[in-house]
């Protein structure tokens, strides 16, 4: 069955979402598996030598599929199996695991795809047929939660090494709503215009679970998948996800950290606000022209 790829820059609920459509009867969402951020398996280990935590959801991935288990042995040998087919392209692994599991609408939501064009023009050319998600989320809210997974990261890099001392991760790089969210969706909008118009769908995530009843069942319209009332129950569940906690000890990662924290499907209710993100607490700062322009474009 073809895939659905979720498009959406870091920090706009692709973890949560991700987790709720794989819990469809007819569907599996992956970790993160950043498969398409090159051509062969080689390219992908490369880019690991370099930045090691990118490997861990596709090991996971790997290990849930074949082994129907994610253990520190299991994720080995899907690390071997990986090195012993070097040569293989990401399009024949990813076929590989839809075999694993076949007569499933596969999810993927790697956010390293979306800041270019290769990776996704790369889906588009082996998955012709394939259905793409353009996941938003307010940008002053994306880089709220950039900034506090970055602090997150370093306070327990202090804790495991406490003679670093207390420090804040840096706060003041006004070029993070350009990277973090308007090029994101920048090169999503450019992609999607080669996309015919029934094979995509834009919604804002804060709709999606602000209303999760309301706009499941039309996901699942358009994925000409089931829409009764088991089917939508189960993806109000997705801390039933096989990615929903912490992987083995060699594969901890590859989902947010606060979604497997805290995977349970929360009551959400969305306000709107004002265009701003605060590069220091208490200190807002309004997005520029183009962002608001943008941000108007989806509704914010």
């Amino acid at each position: 069955m073809p895939p659905l790829f979720i498009l959406s820059p870091p920090r706009s609920f692709t973890s949560v979402t991700c987790a709720m459509l794989g819990e469809h009867p007819q569907m599996f969402g992956l970790a993160e598996i950043n498969l398409f951020a090159g051509d062969t398996v080689a390219d992908m280990q490369e880019l690991y030598a370099s930045r090691a935590r990118l490997e861990t959801g596709l090991l996971r991935s790997l290990a849930h599929l074949a082994f129907s288990e994610q253990t520190e042995e299991t994720i080995e040998a899907a690390r071997q199996w990986l090195r012993a087919n070097a040569d293989m392209t990401t399009a024949e692994l990813f076929r590989t695991m839809q075999a694993w599991l076949p007569d499933r609408v596969f999810i993927d939501k790697s956010p390293l795809h979306v800041f270019t064009l290769e990776p996704m023009t790369r889906m588009r050319r082996y998955f012709p047929d394939a259905r793409y998600l353009h996941l938003t989320r307010h940008p002053g809210d994306t880089i709220k939660s950039v900034l506090q997974l970055q602090q997150t990261v370093v306070d327990r890099v202090v804790e495991r090494a406490p003679r670093l001392g207390s420090f804040r991760a840096a706060r003041s790089n006004s070029e993070l709503p350009d990277k973090y969210w308007l090029q994101p969706h920048l090169a999503i909008m450019e992609f999607l215009e080669s996309v015919p118009a029934d094979q995509q769908i834009r919604l804002r995530g804060e709709d999606l679970l602000s209303e999760p009843r309301t706009y499941l069942p039309q996901i699942a319209e358009w994925l000409e998948i089931r829409t009764d009332d088991d089917a939508i129950e189960a993806m109000m569940h997705p801390e039933n996800s096989p990615f929903a906690s912490y992987g083995p000890s060699n594969a901890k990662y590859g989902n947010d950290p606060n979604f497997m924290e805290k995977p349970a499907l929360r009551p959400y209710s969305y306000k709107p606000h004002p265009l701003t993100w605060e590069p220091e607490p208490g200190q807002p700062v309004e997005v520029s022209e183009t962002i608001r322009v943008y941000a108007m474009q989806f509704g914010y």
